[in-house]
């Protein structure tokens, strides 16, 4: 996690707003996907990235990844 700790608080806030923003557009994409799989989808794909040094497309990176599993493998909750 050593670079995104040399982020400023600004980029930090903005990647945050973004990867909000991925969140939000993936729950309107996706509406048979529940919202907490999209959320912890999401969570772990932007993990993946903790090390990237270029943190510009992260959030499109994250997006991407998510919007694939999603398509490939759709999560549907069955309620009783």
């Amino acid at each position: 996690m050593r670079f995104r700790s040399m982020m400023s608080d600004v980029d930090r806030a903005e990647e945050q707003r973004q990867i909000a923003d991925v969140v939000d557009r993936l729950v309107e994409q996706f509406p048979y996907v529940p919202d907490h799989v999209i959320t912890e989808t999401v969570d772990a794909a932007y993990r993946r990235f903790d090390q990237a040094r270029i943190r510009e497309f992260v959030p499109l990176f994250v997006e991407r990844s998510c919007r694939v599993q999603f398509v490939e493998h759709p999560a549907v909750e069955i309620s009783a």
